[in-house]
């Protein structure tokens, strides 16, 4: 592997032991170090019986490392799975737990519930809450009972944002480390006013334990809670555990929270050799996770921490480099008077000429902005463009970047109204996962249903063929679903009239009529596991969709060893369950096998999930106020304006009235702090966007939406003012040459 390390890399490359930080910028080739790094200590400074702990926090990442790792020891003769182990947090914590249940009274055989149950479990304890306390609901609402929206919004906020604000605190209470029970008494026996906002999430969080506890179950955050636990009650078990650990690495630093990082500490022991690389500037999880990147940067400014940055990187041309640092000395500026600091000042260098990777050079002024009379007019124009970029053949990927997923539909339906293709990144296709499979089972549980066989012909046949679908629909005019699949007289042409088997699809329609008698046939016959194999290979499923009906196979066994006289109507009924279950086996299957972005297609996503990505030609779009907000006036999409003034944003003022209990802080404008926070990572999210581009770069807003006016975001208007210099600065520098 021809590995020549840059500035930055070579000084990351000497460590040998203690604290290291290594802010590391976009398309630093973090993966690539650390991993040489782990090779490098382990043939030099390992014994046999220690590893290197790497904790990631992406399925993709961890089969990444393993590779890298595993190709850097080859290279050095050495086994390929020789002296490290590379987990999410999660594994981790799962691991830790396994290796003492009994301390947590958690059986070895313990079950994690799927989120959606969970998610479904804290709706219906919050719906029980909001019944039992109506009164007290009310009044958190800052509408009129005679408004004619209050009951339109009372019912938004007991069925929809009630719930989610329940289910983001109990996430919150376990990261603290509190018991349901405890938080429950210590917030009634408070002094906070009796209509306090934390109140509902305690009390639901004491019931949603109760339930959790009585039914055996675990959630994800629990796993993290329960292992840091057993590390900080048992100091014996903590030295067992971290003396496997001759370094902890810590990838994507800037996305820890607080229980991860004091999880980190222990598993480090006594010497202290952690290594946490990230990029403060790329923190983007905050508004929706626990992270928190100021543990990072305070990381990064510890006396007894060494610092080394990895500010090198070869992904981008010249300009966007440009772009992108600009846009850290436009944010150092602009909130210079804040409490808030949304990008750090650190910038961006490109490779030194003799590097073997180096940056693109594209001919001319590559990055144009635009703002759009409406959001019609932007969304058609990016498909238009990004649709041409995929077209021109030339083995360049574009890509298409919004603030929300709507956004990437609607784009997805003009790239489609205009002949073309495009790809999601990151998707599962979890909407699809499990299509035809379940067509196909909900159809042998009923099969008497007329619109039963209909859904089948449609998903399973007639996707590539309207005729079958046609075929169908005219003979159920006559007959019913038995008639025509089992027939007194036994399934034959002659069941048909002349004219109907002369239609050219008829033949194609027979088989499949035959097909289906054989899954009938089989589902009297197999059990409903070994049933679903056998479904699986007669429609020919293979890769990730055979893989996923494996994985249903052993979800109805699981549940045939606890209910072994059940049915298939009956394990067809928990299929909801068990879709949890399978779309996150489906969202491992997708995020092992990562991306790879297909030149021929667009790729749509996200700008979240952009993040770790990168492609030739980017367009980023909808850079509105409402999206990236500025100003404390501007829309805030989290926010309830239908709630009291001071809990208009539900948790940040739960969060606050929580610091005031445990630590008497009191902090006088909650909603206002969050507010700065979520405008410093919209900025931090658009700098994500930036540096995904390596040689094209389109930035657009719109200043209508239907009937609603939009201003461009505040940020957008500075960046088109520095693209509009650059780009005239160019021509003249263009003109003077051809000149000359």
């Amino acid at each position: 592997m021809d590995f020549k390390p840059r500035p930055g890399q070579k000084e990351v490359l000497e460590y040998r032991g203690g604290q290291l930080a290594v802010p590391a910028v976009p398309g630093a080739g973090k993966t690539t170090v650390l991993a040489h790094l782990a090779a490098e200590l382990i043939a030099s400074e390992l014994n046999n019986d220690q590893k290197i702990l790497i904790v990631t926090y992406m399925n993709s990442a961890v089969a990444n490392f393993r590779k890298r790792i595993g190709d850097f020891l080859a290279e050095k003769g050495l086994p390929r799975s020789r002296g490290y182990s590379v987990k999410t947090l999660h594994s981790l914590a799962l691991g830790i737990i396994k290796e003492k249940p009994e301390a947590r009274l958690i059986n070895q055989d313990f079950e994690l519930i799927e989120a959606g149950r969970r998610y479904r479990w804290i709706k219906d304890l919050s719906r029980k809450w909001a019944a039992e306390n109506g009164e007290l609901l009310q009044q958190f609402f800052n509408l009129e009972k005679n408004s004619y929206q209050f009951d339109k919004y009372l019912k938004k906020w007991k069925d929809d944002d009630f719930p989610a604000y329940a289910a983001s605190m109990i996430s919150y209470f376990k990261l603290k480390l509190l018991e349901g029970e405890e938080l429950k008494n210590m917030v009634k026996y408070s002094n906070l006013k009796s209509a306090n906002i934390l109140t509902p999430a305690a009390e639901i969080f004491a019931e949603y334990e109760f339930r959790m506890a009585q039914a055996g179950l675990l959630d994800f955050d629990d796993l993290v809670q329960q292992s840091l636990k057993l590390l900080k009650e048992d100091p014996e078990f903590t030295e067992r555990i971290s003396a496997q650990y001759a370094y902890v690495f810590e990838d994507e630093a800037q996305d820890s929270n607080q229980a991860q990082e004091e999880m980190l500490y222990l598993l480090a022991g006594e010497n202290n050799n952690l290594v946490r690389v990230g990029d403060s500037n790329q923190a983007i999880t905050g508004t929706f996770t626990l992270s928190d990147p100021d543990i990072f940067r305070s990381y990064c400014k510890r006396e007894d921490v060494e610092v080394e940055t990895m500010a090198v990187s070869s992904r981008s041309s010249q300009d966007i480099i440009d772009l992108a640092n600009y846009l850290v000395d436009w944010s150092q500026e602009e909130f210079s008077e804040r409490e808030v600091e949304p990008l750090e000042k650190k910038y961006i260098q490109p490779t030194n000429a003799d590097d073997p990777a180096p940056n693109p050079e594209p001919e001319g002024y590559r990055i144009g902005s635009r703002a759009f009379n409406d959001w019609k007019t932007e969304k058609k124009f990016i498909a238009r463009q990004a649709l041409r970029k995929a077209r021109e053949n030339n083995k360049e990927t574009a890509a298409v970047l919004m603030p929300t997923g709507w956004q990437l539909e609607e784009i997805a339906a003009e790239i489609n109204r205009l002949g073309g293709e495009f790809q999601l990144a990151g998707s599962s296709s979890s909407d699809a996962f499990l299509t035809e499979l379940e067509v196909i089972l909900k159809f042998l549980t009923s099969p008497a249903a007329a619109d039963n066989l209909k859904l089948l012909f449609a998903e399973v046949f007639g996707r590539e063929s309207e005729e079958l679908n046609q075929l169908l629909e005219e003979t159920l005019t006559e007959k019913e679903n038995q008639e025509i699949i089992f027939p007194l007289s036994g399934l034959n042409r002659d069941n048909f009239d002349l004219e109907f088997r002369k239609k050219d699809s008829f033949d194609e329609f027979f088989k499949s009529l035959i097909q289906v008698q054989g899954w009938l046939e089989a589902s009297m016959e197999l059990p409903p596991d070994e049933l679903v194999l056998f479904l699986a290979e007669r429609i020919e499923l293979t890769g990730k969709k055979l893989a996923l009906a494996q994985n249903l196979a052993l979800e109805f066994g699981r549940l045939l060893n606890k209910n072994p006289a059940w049915r298939l109507d009956q394990l067809t009924a928990e299929l909801p369950e068990i879709r949890d279950r399978i779309k996150q086996f489906a969202d491992t299957l997708t995020e092992m096998e990562g991306f790879e972005a297909k030149p021929d297609q667009v790729t749509l996503s996200t700008l979240h999930k952009a993040k770790g990505m990168e492609w030739d030609t980017v367009f980023i779009g909808s850079l509105t106020s409402s999206h990236f907000q500025h100003d404390n006036d501007d829309y805030f999409m989290g926010e309830k304006f239908y709630l009291n003034e001071e809990i208009k944003n539900p948790k940040a003022s739960a969060r606050a009235e929580l610091e005031y209990i445990l630590n008497e802080k009191k902090e006088r404008n909650a909603d206002h702090k969050a507010r700065q926070e979520l405008i410093a990572e919209r900025v931090r999210l658009l700098y994500v966007g930036i540096t995904r581009a390596r040689k094209n770069l389109f930035l657009s807003t719109h200043q209508k939406k239907g009937k609603w006016d939009k201003d461009p975001a505040f940020v957008f208007t500075s960046l088109e003012k520095f693209i509009a210099e650059k780009k005239e600065k160019f021509q003249t520098e263009a003109q003077t040459e051809e000149v000359k």
